[in-house]
């Protein structure tokens, strides 16, 4: 544990820290600031460290949201999986939405287009013939974050018997 003295020498330990997580990946405020405790300094210079970093543009919420969340649609995750990553990262829920919103923008996100993809990868492409099938094919896409409206555009309604025997 470092001292807990607040001066000029622990904002510099502090910024230089966290200029080396953030060499390792890109990290929002929330997860810089927790880092930076755990490595015990104190409030006011995590504060001081991270305004630093903020000043010199390598730390911005609104970027990293953008940009994972970007990352993370071209991945083939759904809205929601995105909204609770980006949550993850510390992200509040406007900020997280903004992101979604940019990003679902800049890759020109189409939702059942997506989730047909996602099937198509898995070999699951089509309307699923029998119910199993079918309650396989939802679950894949309800974890991936695609809403219940997109499960249903994409795969049709679910057929009554879900053990796909046709009688």
């Amino acid at each position: 544990m470092l001292p807990e003295d607040e001066g000029p020498e622990a904002v510099q330990r502090a910024t230089d820290a966290a200029l080396k997580l953030l060499g390792a990946r890109a990290r929002t405020r929330h997860e810089l600031d927790a880092s930076l405790e755990k490595k015990g300094f104190g409030p006011a210079t995590r504060a001081a460290a991270l305004a630093k970093l903020v000043d010199w543009g390598y730390l911005d919420d609104a970027r990293f949201g953008q940009q994972r969340a970007a990352a993370l649609l071209r991945d083939g995750k759904g809205p929601g999986a995105v909204l609770q990553r980006l949550s993850a990262h510390g992200l509040s829920d406007d900020e997280a939405r903004e992101a979604l919103a940019d990003a679902s923008a800049e890759v020109d996100f189409d939702a059942p287009a997506a989730a047909r993809a996602v099937l198509e990868k898995r070999g699951l492409a089509g309307r699923p013939s029998d119910g199993k099938a079918w309650a396989r094919a939802a679950r894949l896409l309800s974890g991936r974050g695609f809403s219940p409206d997109v499960v249903q555009q994409v795969l049709g309604e679910a057929p009554l018997d879900p053990s796909g025997r046709d009688e």
